[in-house]
């Protein structure tokens, strides 16, 4: 009886202590190694890019992850959030501007979306 109220325990302690690792990971990536800082606030102000507060409330995660992959398909595709940012960018009919960032890995990827929820 003991081991089965454990194992659930043990998960959830180490499932908590993997979330908190990225998302720090994810906050030094956007600080640091990724550039995102250059471009964007952690607030909902506009900067050179839009602000990312509630970004993962207005947009879908494989739209993110979609976005952090290849932003340049993303734009020209023109599906989903795309339309929206566009317009609040005020970049509809335009190509898309540049998305000066190095190519970030599927581990990268998962950290930053885990750090833009936090925001």
């Amino acid at each position: 009886m003991k081991k089965i109220v454990l194992l659930p325990l043990l998960a959830l302690l180490f499932t908590s202590v993997n979330t908190l690792a990225d998302v720090e990971a994810g906050q030094k990536l956007f600080k640091g190694g990724g550039k995102c800082k250059n471009c964007h606030k952690t607030t909902s102000k506009k900067k050179v890019g839009p602000g990312l507060a509630g970004v993962t409330k207005r947009a879908s995660e494989d739209w993110l992850k979609a976005w952090l992959k290849d932003p340049k398909a993303v734009w020209t595709a023109d599906e989903g959030y795309t339309e929206t940012l566009k317009k609040v960018m005020k970049k509809e009919g335009k190509p898309k501007p540049s998305h000066k960032t190095r190519q970030l890995s599927d581990q990268e990827i998962a950290d930053l979306i885990d750090y833009l929820k936090s925001l």
